[in-house]
């Protein structure tokens, strides 16, 4: 037996509405074609339905192509042509009955006047209302609302200035007083820690003395180091280059002299030596 969804049901039941058994069978395709065949001398008709119902478009399709193809044999619907008879009991019952009071035309048009100007004067009225309802809105400003101000960096917030050296200080006050966050308080407090600054105990924080011995550098820039380093040399190689001059020129002076009183005394002891010969 061929498999059966609501596509057979509906196009069965729309054969059957017109005398007509239909038959089923599996395709090889695993769809199912419905054929039909209104008399003997007519055409068998198919139709070929999925299994699976995709949409509701594929109802209306189905039954669709059941009534085009009925439609080409000159099938009527039977339900259409055997028009009940009405009973006799019913039309004695009519003709013995009082005639019903029918309104003529001129009241009927004068009564949908009435009706009209009744519906007129509604919609006016309520044409006021939405206008002043509009009107109410338009006019009410909402209140703008308060944008928060950026918050400050935390390198603008010294902490230092919130701390004392001769009181201890609640660290769960200070995000109130300075307006940081508990997580920069604590980055800020590991800081002065770190560089000996503060002194933490039990939640409170207070400032160390300042320390009179010790001088703390001055913090110079890398730049400004190398610059420095530069004209100590600098300097370095001109007090030596000044130092060497003079005894340069010293020993300048001093080598002729000493080779010309070496001379003389030859020059003077030959000459004599010549004169005693």
């Amino acid at each position: 037996m061929a498999y059966q969804n609501e596509l057979t049901e509906i196009a069965i039941n729309e054969l059957k509405a017109h005398g007509i058994r239909p038959q089923l069978r599996d395709t090889n395709g695993g769809h199912i074609e419905i054929a039909w065949q209104v008399v003997p001398e007519k055409q068998v008709r198919k139709v070929v339905v999925a299994k699976t119902t995709s949409d509701w478009r594929s109802r209306m399709n189905t039954r669709a192509d059941v009534r085009r193809l009925l439609r080409a044999d000159n099938v009527s619907l039977k339900m259409s042509t055997d028009r009940p008879k009405k009973p006799e009991k019913l039309k004695v019952e009519q003709a013995l009955s009082l005639p019903v009071e029918v309104l003529p035309i001129p009241d009927q048009v004068a009564a949908m006047r009435g009706e009209m100007a009744d519906l007129a004067e509604l919609v006016v009225r309520l044409v006021k209302i939405v206008t002043g309802v509009r009107d109410t809105i338009s006019t009410y400003v909402p209140k703008p609302v308060e944008v928060k101000p950026a918050p400050a960096s935390s390198r603008s917030i010294k902490l230092v200035e919130y701390l004392a050296h001769d009181r201890w200080t609640n660290i769960d006050t200070l995000p109130r007083d300075t307006g940081l966050k508990p997580e920069q308080i604590k980055l800020k407090l590991q800081y002065l820690k770190t560089h000996d600054e503060v002194e933490i105990f039990r939640g409170q924080v207070k400032l160390k003395p300042p320390k009179q011995d010790e001088v703390q550098p001055k913090k110079v820039h890398w730049k400004t180091a190398q610059r420095i380093a530069r004209e100590e040399a600098e300097r370095a190689a001109q007090e030596k280059a000044a130092a060497q001059k003079p005894a340069k020129v010293a020993a300048k002076k001093k080598g002729p002299k000493t080779s010309s009183a070496a001379a003389g005394p030859a020059f003077f002891n030959g000459a004599t030596a010549e004169k005693a010969s």
